[in-house]
């Protein structure tokens, strides 16, 4: 995996928006490779990862937990359905309401991709982001 190489001194910052969405970008793109490989956008990749821990979602739970616009994740949502990699549902008491799911395509997926995760490149985002949190508190 080619990932352009940074350092710790990338997430320092005083602002914690900023470095979160730094931690984040380096997180991405460490994960680009995994998520190409399925033909996955980071934003799917959200909805597949919330759904793999906690199955069945409602479209609000599962927009607040992917932490995407719900417009953005019904988009996302349709073309996963589409490529057989989540399963919607009517919900059970609330026939107006959708409860969303890994298929059994889609859970294989996403546990390859999270099996990926623990990459060298993921961990040192990660030990960077631990180290400069702790330095806030």
């Amino acid at each position: 995996m080619k990932i352009a190489e940074t350092t710790g001194a990338d997430l320092r910052c005083s602002d914690l928006a900023v470095l979160l969405a730094r931690a984040q970008r380096r997180i991405e793109r460490a994960l680009a490779e995994a998520y190409a490989d399925f033909d996955l956008t980071a934003e799917q990749w959200r909805i597949l990862s919330v759904l793999l821990d906690e199955p069945g979602q409602t479209m609000t739970r599962l927009a607040d937990g992917a932490a995407l616009p719900a417009g953005t994740l019904t988009r996302h949502v349709d073309r996963l359905a589409e490529r057989g990699l989540v399963l919607r549902k009517v919900h059970a008491e609330d026939k107006r309401r959708a409860v969303v799911a890994l298929s059994p395509v889609g859970a294989s997926v996403a546990r390859e991709i999270r099996s990926r995760q623990s990459t060298e490149a993921v961990a040192r985002v990660v030990d960077d982001l631990r180290t400069a949190l702790d330095s806030r508190v």
